[in-house]
Parts: structure tokens; C-alpha cells; sequence
């Protein structure tokens, strides 16, 4: 088997929706991480032609760029003949999912050399006229005479205006809705925060994301993204963008505890500030054939082993996570303790909570996962070794990113500890979990 090794691997600070990205669309993000990783190969003396293919996570895929990773190369300066494909389907899990399918055209032998992007744009996402309305605005564009175009202009202006009987859609929200349960993701965490066996109050659901703030202040003070995140250079704002503007430096259970719940108003714990952020960003990552990169002089931070995903109730799909470590533990005939780094995905503190308490208990275990086979208790993942900078309820989440930046972040930090292995994890929006391995030899 070909083993697939991290040459290495960046991402762009993370930027909250409306901020310093919000102009950028998803394809120029990417294009801006393929240009940062070009920079790289000429200074690696590599050509580019050696990258054999681009693999892409996008999740909001821009209406001009269906595409985007396409766009995203040849745009950012590959040459034409380096093709180019997008995972979006896998929502929260595509940038996980992207790179093992790269890994698997590695092992495979279809190529020697992937380049990974991830880009998500999520202040861009469009809002959609109601259907009443876009039908009106094509009869409009199809009108040829002015008595036909004034006649269409009134039939359109007051049902424009007609918010409250034809809303427009957003499409953020349609895309958080889940039309299985017919849950927006929000209600989905409240399922978890309010299910009596897993016992998570409000207050540890603050506590945890006061937890997750404080570890990204404290790394970015200690300088420990240095490697991972390249400043981004803004033409509208004329300045660079250098680190990630969603960390609460100030966070604390004071702080957070008189936040509203949003999604359930009278009966919810699930807050603005104990759920992740709508976020823009991009990432890169290239991955090589191991003896590939060893004859290049290539560095090596690390390698791409085992993956799994698994499939559970929509409604509580930020359970999910547990069935995908449990399968991926399983194929690599590993346990808990043989991992020193986790970072599971903070797509709602709740989330977070109900993996590491199912996973530590085999009553929460026979309880969740009997039916689908999972009794056992899988054991403890030590507080300092989870999320230990930080997660998406500080930093973001760009949902076509996530994969991506869990990776970097789980590799650094081996580096950093010298230690051997790392667990990356995350849920997925339709009641999905991934989870991957990756080691440092």
C-alpha cells in the first residue's frame, strides 16, 4: 500500500460572516491559497506540473463558479492541464471527505501528487426571490414591447414589495435546514443539549465555550499558529488580514450567560456564543506519495491513514461523530489512548459534549449506538488533549474548510508535542459523522 504523506498545508485567518472577507467570493478565497501554495513549490524547486490533480471542498457553491475549484486553480496560476473537481456534498465533513479521497487516488496509483484546497465564502451566500416572484422577473425579461414591459413592471413591483406574502429565501438558513427532519442545525444541537441521559446544562455548554475562546486567545498570544495560518491580502480594504477576528479574548460564564438562546426561545440553552461562527476562509493542503516526496527532499509533517464516516438519526446528527471514531478505531485496530491529539469539530458546544460523554460510558453507548452494534464504552479523551487551541465556536466555521484546518491544526500540534497520532472528527449536517486518522513517524 502507498502510504500519503502531508508536504504540508496552510490556512487563511478566519473571518466572521460580514467581515473583512465578506466581499471575496468562495473561488477568489481559494485561488488566494493555490497562489500561496505555488509560492511554496518555487521555492521548493518544484515544478508544477508535478501536481498530478485538485481536489476541492466548497459547501455554498458560488453561482458563477459551479466549479469553484477549477476556477480556484487556473485563476490562482496552475496550468490549464492540471484538472480540477469539488467535493460539496458531505456539508460539514467535505473538507475531511476531500482528503481521503485524495489519499485514495494516491494509494491507488492515479496520481503521485494532490493539492486539497478548501474555500468557503459564507457572507455570500445569496438570498433567493420566492418563486411567485422570480416567475414574474422572467415574464419581465421576455417582455419585447413597452406596453408589455410596463405591464409586467406592474404585476412585479408590488409583489416585490409583497415581503410578508412572498418572502424572499435565504439561502444560509435553507442551507442549515435539514429537509429530512426539517430541523435547522440549531434545533438539532437542542435535541442533544436536551436529552436527559446525557445530562448538559447550560452552564457546561458556556463553560465549554468560554474554555474554547480562552485556548485560541492563549495560542494565538503564544504565537503557535504561526505555521498554519498566512495573512490575506484584502484589495477592498487595502491591507492584510492576519488572524482570525471571532476570538473573545474577554470570554468568560459572566460573559456568556446572559446571551439569548436563539433556536428554541422559551426552553433552549443553545446560544450565539456556545455555537459555532458563520465564518469565510480558505485552506490548502498537498498531499504526496511518500517515497515521491522523499525523493524531492520534500518536507513531511505527517501522513493520512485510516478514515471512516457513518450514518445516523438526522435529527441528532451531531451524535454521528462517535459511530465514525468507533469505525475508524475499529479498521485501524486501535483505542482512545493511542491518540495524543483530538479535535473534533465545535459545531455547537452541546455536540462536543455528547460525543466525549457517549464515548466514555457504555450505559450512553448501549443507549445511542446498541442498535447499530456500538455497546462498549471507548474510554476518556483527556481534557488537554481535545481541541487544545481552540475550536470552530472560537475560530469558525467555514463549513468547506473545517476538514481542512482540523488536519493542519491536529499535524502542528503533533509537531509541537512529538507525538505520533491525532484524531480528527466531525459532524455532518443530514445526520452524518467522518472521523480520520493522521500520524507523524
Amino acid at each position: 500500500m502507498r502510504n500519503v504523506v502531508v508536504v504540508d498545508g496552510f490556512r487563511t485567518p478566519l473571518c466572521k460572516e460580514g467581515t473583512d472577507f465578506r466581499e471575496t467570493d468562495a473561488d477568489v478565497l481559494g485561488a488566494w491559497v493555490v497562489r500561496e501554495m505555488i509560492t511554496k513549490c518555487h521555492r521548493w524547486n518544484l515544478p508544477l506540473e508535478t501536481i498530478d490533480c485538485v481536489l476541492g471542498s466548497n459547501v455554498a457553491t458560488p453561482t458563477h463558479a459551479v466549479n469553484p475549484t477549477r476556477v480556484a486553480a487556473v485563476t490562482g496560476g496552475l496550468p490549464v492541464t492540471i484538472p480540477a473537481d469539488t467535493v460539496a456534498g458531505k456539508n460539514c465533513g467535505s473538507g475531511v471527505t476531500a482528503l481521503y479521497y485524495a489519499s485514495l487516488r494516491i494509494r491507488s496509483g492515479d496520481a503521485d501528487t494532490v493539492l486539497v484546497i478548501g474555500m468557503e465564502a459564507m457572507s455570500r451566500i445569496p438570498v433567493a426571490y420566492h418563486h411567485t416572484v422570480a416567475d414574474l422577473l422572467l415574464q419581465y425579461g421576455k417582455a419585447r414591447t413597452f406596453r408589455d414591459r410596463a405591464a409586467g413592471a406592474l404585476a412585479l413591483i408590488p409583489t416585490l414589495l409583497n415581503l410578508k406574502k412572498y418572502p424572499p429565501r435565504v439561502g444560509l438558513m435553507l442551507g442549515l435546514t435539514d429537509p429530512m427532519c426539517d430541523l435547522i442545525m440549531g434545533l438539532t444541537a437542542e435535541n442533544i443539549a436536551k436529552d436527559p441521559a446525557l445530562g448538559i446544562t447550560r452552564a457546561d455548554q458556556d463553560a465549554f465555550s468560554v474554555r474554547s475562546h480562552r485556548n485560541a486567545a492563549r495560542a494565538w498570544k503564544d504565537g503557535l499558529f504561526a505555521d498554519e495560518v498566512v495573512p490575506m491580502y484584502v484589495p477592498e480594504r487595502s491591507a492584510y488580514v492576519m488572524r482570525d477576528n471571532g476570538i473573545r479574548e474577554d470570554a468568560g460564564q459572566e460573559t456568556f450567560r446572559d446571551v439569548k438562546p436563539v433556536f428554541d426561545r422559551h426552553h433552549g440553552s443553545v446560544t450565539p456564543a456556545n455555537s459555532s461562527q458563520i465564518t469565510d476562509a480558505a485552506a490548502a493542503v498537498l498531499l504526496m506519495e511518500e517515497e515521491k516526496a522523499k525523493s524531492l527532499g520534500l518536507p513531511i509533517l505527517g501522513y493520512l491513514k485510516d478514515y471512516a464516516d457513518f450514518g445516523y438519526e438526522p435529527s441528532c446528527m451531531g451524535l454521528a461523530p462517535v459511530g465514525a471514531i468507533a469505525k475508524v478505531l475499529a479498521k485501524a485496530r486501535l483505542t482512545l489512548k493511542d491518540f495524543a491529539v483530538w479535535e473534533i469539530n465545535e459545531a455547537f458546544a452541546s455536540v462536543v459534549l455528547g460525543i466525549s460523554r457517549i464515548l466514555n460510558s457504555s450505559s450512553l453507548m448501549e443507549r445511542k449506538f446498541g442498535r447499530y452494534g456500538l455497546t462498549e464504552r471507548l474510554g476518556e479523551i483527556p481534557p488537554d488533549d481535545l481541541n487544545p487551541h481552540g475550536g470552530a465556536i472560537a475560530l469558525g466555521h467555514p463549513v468547506g474548510v473545517s476538514g481542512l484546518r482540523l488536519a493542519m491544526t491536529s499535524l502542528f500540534e503533533l509537531k509541537r508535542r512529538n507525538a505520533e497520532r491525532a484524531m480528527i472528527s466531525a459532524c455532518v449536517g443530514g445526520g452524518q459523522g467522518v472521523a480520520m486518522i493522521l500520524e507523524r513517524k
